[in-house]
């Protein structure tokens, strides 16, 4: 039976799902900003078409919010995260042999009858993601990873298409490369495209006409299988494990600068909550914690700013009041009266599968089963009714230090009390 692989794509994924929960938002521009609403993170096309830029400072874009009403919005991780979890179950629907490659972008290997039944299983992906979430996606269909990922770049941008693009033929194959720079290529880097270009190789059908050995040579193994890849033969396959992080970090700046060490202590302690609860998401124990407090460098200009301390574990751990304990103490010893505290970060490190813990003979701490249960009910209560319905007392309460979101939109789908809400 023939296969293909697709790329599904989320289009302008935060903004859809702001405007899933709010139908006043369809057909008006709209930006994402973010933490601290610092600057544009993510904008609609017709935000795009207003002249919004990526990156450009909240304040340079207020002129062109008042001239074109473009709708703001603070960056919702929260929410951004569920909707992603539920196009990819919705995705499952179609293709169980599915990776997930971002929170908006998904790999899957599709299989069928013939290539007609391929084509109609991508069409069925993109209205059955719209119909069940309420999110538009682009899909790509190609005999590689690589090919698929410039399908849907094509069919996100010819409108024509509507959305899903199937490489059917070698003239397909060949004029898609014809009109693909070696910089829009997934795997090839801005190094590696200025190398290229300088040799006259600048657009992918370019690329595949040179020899594997001069490939190998400018670009090594792994440029060989991107070419490998862009002439039709699969070297990457679907990866169902993400690999595991060597080290989790948990950071934000203040929404204000901070200068009471009580303060100092809850954002500390809030940063180290949210880094173990990932910790234990993905199975490991942490052996080293670090905390760093960043002052403003404009105060003393020249003089150092940034102020860390780590601290070993006697054996590796994943319990949230071992860790905040520990860190605790790092923030007291760190606090120096009279500075001017703009952001903290928690650092997890010597990472280790909770299955392979070795605990000392005369250790104090110890992640034993009991502790461990404890953890999971904590997770799982967080799980279900939300962030933070159980939390440390030490993280604070109303958390005057957090970070500034003046456009936030509801947490609609992970707090029972911003729940959508609809009048007869």
């Amino acid at each position: 039976m023939p296969s293909s692989f697709a790329l599904i794509d989320c289009n302008n994924f935060y903004a859809s799902c702001e405007r899933v929960f709010d139908p006043s938002l369809q057909n008006r521009p709209v930006v994402i900003l973010s933490n601290n609403d610092g600057c544009v993170i993510a904008r609609s096309n017709e935000a795009k078409q207003c002249g919004v830029d990526m990156g450009v400072p909240e304040f340079k874009v207020r002129p062109k919010v008042k001239l074109h009403n473009i709708a703001v919005r603070s960056s919702n991780y929260a929410l951004y995260g569920d909707m992603s979890r539920r196009v990819m179950e919705t995705i499952q629907t179609v293709t169980p042999n599915m990776e997930v490659y971002s929170i908006d972008e998904a790999f899957a290997e599709i299989s069928g009858r013939d290539h007609k039944e391929i084509i109609e299983k991508g069409w069925e992906i993109k209205r059955k993601v719209l119909q069940w979430t309420g999110i538009p996606v682009s899909v790509g269909l190609a005999r590689t990873k690589t090919l698929a990922k410039l399908a849907n770049e094509t069919a996100k941008s010819n409108k024509e298409l509507e959305g899903v693009m199937a490489l059917r033929s070698k003239r397909d194959h060949k004029n898609l490369l014809k009109s693909t720079e070696v910089d829009d290529i997934w795997g090839v880097g801005r190094n590696y495209s200025k190398t290229l270009q300088k040799y006259g190789v600048h657009t992918a059908w370019d690329l595949i006409q040179q020899p594997d050995s001069w490939i190998r040579s400018k670009m090594k193994v792994t440029g060989l299988r991107t070419v490998w890849e862009l002439r039709g033969h699969s070297c990457l396959e679907i990866e169902h494990a993400a690999d595991q992080r060597k080290g989790i970090l948990s950071s934000r700046s203040f929404g204000r600068p901070v200068y009471n060490v009580n303060n100092l202590i809850e954002a500390v302690s809030s940063f180290t909550e949210r880094a173990a609860e990932k910790l234990r998401g993905q199975n490991s124990l942490c052996g080293m914690i670090t905390v760093t407090l960043v002052t403003d460098k404009y105060s003393n200009p020249g003089m150092p700013y940034k102020f860390g301390l780590s601290v070993d574990l006697e054996t590796p751990t994943a319990d949230v009041t071992t860790l905040i304990s520990v860190a605790r103490k790092c923030a007291i010893q760190l606090f120096e009266k009279g500075r001017k505290y703009k952001k903290a970060w928690v650092m997890l490190t010597g990472l280790v599968p909770d299955s392979e813990i070795q605990t000392g003979l005369f250790s104090e701490v110890d992640y034993s089963e009991q502790k461990k249960s404890l953890m999971d009910s904590l997770d799982h209560i967080n799980a279900r009714f939300g962030k933070r319905t159980l939390h440390s007392a030490s993280s604070g309460i109303n958390q005057p230090w957090q970070m500034k979101q003046q456009y936030l939109s509801p947490k609609y789908t992970t707090r029972w009390d911003e729940i959508l809400s609809v009048r007869a």
